[in-house]
């Protein structure tokens, strides 16, 4: 059964520890939705050769379905990244935060243990500059890879090394659960030794004027859902900069003139 999310206390643990594990945010049914979308959709294997070798990788899940704007405007997750992301932000800003990526890993076989390491590039940084949700689709317990994480290093101005592996503790969660955390948090996985699937959503979210890993607005010409103004904000189409200062002057508006060309183009180019 679903339980109702107290903020303040995710927050505050988030303040702490750098993460906080919240069971039961999506139905079973939900999950199973999830899962049987993803299915459908081509992987890829991620590129990284240093762990995780075997995993396929389903990138920008935004273009994938419709349902995953169900998760990208979640009201809960949106309000977690409203209070997080306030710390820092000028008081008369608004919009402060924008949606910057979601993808999906799948672990299908035996996987090496992956390193420590932080997801923000920039260690201890405060206040923080973005926030990851990490959606379990399946069990993760001893032997299937559970996340581990390393309480407080949010805070540690360096990065992890091996000797800190000591200090990392394992979470277990459940299909359905969610584990959110501040992406400078020391982070990894236990060693996978199960054959069973281990599937992870990952959503992320930065501070409005941080460059989104993809140009997002200029590709979803495609895409079957209409957007609201505030929606719109969310997914950077005010934040992208202006060709020169005879358009605006401002760091946030309209998207360029330029940017139908681009949408175009992707369009009459899409394979």
């Amino acid at each position: 059964m679903r339980k109702k999310i107290n903020t303040q206390k995710v927050i505050t643990k988030l303040k702490k520890d750098g993460f906080v594990k919240i069971p039961n945010f999506l139905s079973q049914k939900e999950v199973q939705q999830y899962i049987s979308i993803l299915s459908k959709n081509k992987s890829k294997i991620a590129q990284n050769k240093l762990f995780h070798k075997k995993a396929k990788l389903i990138p920008n899940l935004h273009l994938k379905h419709k349902k995953f704007y169900e998760l990208i405007f979640n009201k809960k997750i949106l309000n977690i990244c409203k209070k997080f992301l306030k710390d820092g932000a000028y008081k008369k800003d608004t919009n402060i935060f924008q949606f910057d990526h979601m993808n999906a890993r799948i672990l299908k076989g035996k996987n090496q243990a992956q390193n420590l390491h932080i997801d923000s590039r920039i260690c201890g940084v405060n206040p923080p500059t973005s926030i990851h949700f990490f959606i379990y689709l399946n069990d993760t317990y001893d032997g299937n890879g559970p996340t581990r994480f390393v309480k407080g290093s949010h805070l540690i101005r360096r990065y992890p090394e091996k000797k800190d592996n000591k200090k990392s503790e394992s979470i277990y969660c459940k299909k359905g659960d969610i584990i959110v955390l501040n992406s400078s948090v020391w982070h990894g996985s236990d060693k996978k030794n199960s054959f069973e699937e281990r599937t992870i959503m990952t959503l992320v979210y930065t501070r409005w004027f941080l460059r989104q890993p993809f140009a997002i607005p200029f590709s979803l010409k495609s895409v079957n859902y209409k957007f609201t103004k505030k929606e719109k904000y969310l997914l950077g189409f005010f934040n992208y900069p202006a060709i020169n200062e005879n358009y605006r002057e401002g760091r946030r508006g309209a998207l360029p003139k330029y940017w139908k060309l681009i949408v175009d183009f992707n369009s009459q180019n899409a394979s």
